[in-house]
Formats: C-alpha cells, structure tokens, sequence
C-alpha cells in the first residue's frame, strides 16, 4: 500500500525506548492509513550486524536513505504532524529528533557507526 502524505499524519503514539534515545511513531493519516516511522538513537554507535543503524529513519521497517526524496517527504510530514494527546515532553522529544536529521552532523555521524559481527 502506498501511503499519502498529503494526508496529515496523526501521530497516535510515541513511545520511546531506554536505548539512548529510539522513538517510535505509530501513526495514521487522515485517510485512515496505517505506519510506523521509527527514529533511532544516536548515542551508541557500536552495534551488531542485526540491528538497526543508529541515527537513522525506519518507515514500516524499512530504512530510508540519507537526504533522499522520500526522508524529506517524511521530515516534513512530521513536522506539520498532529500529535494525539501528547504532552509538551512528547512535542519536544519529537522535534529535537527532527531538528537532528536536519542537521549536518546526521551526515556526519555515519562515519561513527561500527557494525560488529556476533
């Protein structure tokens, strides 16, 4: 299913995780469509060959490639996303991660990522 995202994204959930800072986005549209946007911590830059990038956007698990059409689309779908009963630490916690991919240290910062084999 491709999704729309002229629809304005309605976040539903954000729930974050106790690994230095991944937060997932369980979101619809107003079209009533289905995803989930992951965003994923960029504190430890060790991990194992299964595990997902640090610093990087999974859409529906899938990850999406740097300064690409489609992350732009998504960043600024997020930005002008509705959070559902968030509260003012949700709203923050989500644009300090927007205001991240925007950076130029995103770029900068795959130059730290060492993949370990188990």
């Amino acid at each position: 299913m491709q999704i729309d995202f002229t629809s304005q994204i309605l976040i539903q959930e954000l729930s974050t995780w106790m690994d230095g800072g991944t937060v997932t986005l369980n979101c619809t549209n107003q079209k009533k469509q289905k995803f989930e946007i992951e965003l994923v911590q960029n504190v430890n830059w060790n991990i194992l060959e299964f595990e997902k990038l640090p610093g990087r956007i999974y859409f529906n698990g899938n990850l999406i490639s740097k300064r690409s059409d489609t992350e732009k689309i998504l960043i600024e779908s997020l930005e002008n996303a509705l959070l559902i009963n968030a509260s003012d630490l949700d709203e923050t916690i989500l644009q300090e991660k927007i205001d991240y991919i925007k950076s130029e240290q995103y770029i900068l910062d795959s130059d730290k990522i060492r993949i370990w084999k188990r």
